[in-house]
């Protein structure tokens, strides 16, 4: 595991995407680099969805990675970024965990983590990767969202900059694996795996069982004894 930590504490910004991306391009920093923020004001989340957060009690943080290859790689660095939030999830005790495809992680079915990767590609070739990852922490309360958090989950509150080391050791360690071994062990926490899930397709409702992540970062499911493969951006899922 790291003893050194490349972590930017910043007390708040609009996203730690955002104030990443402007720290590769002004100041030239490099990976393994990590921003953390107290706050975000304009946190994002996949499909333009805002990320909710109260101030400080959260990991609200984004993590370089420079020249991670080819623009077919990306799945396995959303792999690595969900296995590094389970492993940190583990190593604080809290159970039941898996990873509802393609980016949210849940906890007794309820949402407790989320990944968005912004990269920079020259050429096929992934030069900048922003990996955004939110994580509820010690907030309690979620307002109409089905959330939960480390806090709910364990009853106790937890250091929030004692996670972060955690997760930014674990996150650095999985970039650096082959992709087959990241697509099985993820495979190993995959959310309704076996199970019936319906799943919006161009406004049309269909129902699939729920197999497997694939290589190539689709979702292989299961109808009428036919297997398909789901991509994220043409899909959402329903329930």
């Amino acid at each position: 595991m790291l003893n050194n930590y490349n972590i930017e504490f910043v007390n708040e910004v609009d996203s730690t995407n955002s104030y990443l991306k402007n720290s590769v391009q002004n100041r030239g920093v490099s990976s393994p680099y990590c921003v953390y923020a107290g706050n975000q004001t304009a946190g994002r989340g996949q499909r333009s969805h805002s990320w909710e957060s109260q101030p400080f009690d959260n990991i609200l943080t984004s993590f370089l990675v420079d020249d991670f290859g080819h623009l077919s790689n990306l799945p396995q660095l959303n792999n690595a970024a969900a296995l590094a939030i389970i492993d940190t999830l583990k190593e604080f005790k809290v159970d039941n965990i898996r990873l509802k495809w393609p980016n949210d992680i849940y906890v007794s079915s309820k949402k407790i983590a989320g990944i968005l990767i912004e990269n920079i590609v020259s050429q096929q070739e992934v030069k900048t990767a922003v990996v955004g990852i939110g994580i509820n922490i010690n907030q309690k309360q979620f307002n109409n969202f089905e959330a939960t958090s480390v806090v709910n989950e364990l009853g106790f509150k937890v250091s929030v900059i004692e996670f972060l080391q955690v997760l930014y050791n674990y996150f650095y360690l999985h970039i650096t694996k082959k992709g087959l071994t990241l697509n099985e062990s993820i495979n190993e926490y995959l959310y309704k795996k076996g199970d019936m899930v319906t799943f919006n397709e161009d406004g049309k409702k269909q129902s699939y069982i729920v197999n497997q992540i694939c290589l190539n970062g689709n979702l292989q499911v299961g109808a009428m004894g036919e297997k398909l493969e789901l991509e994220h951006h043409k899909v959402k899922w329903v329930k």
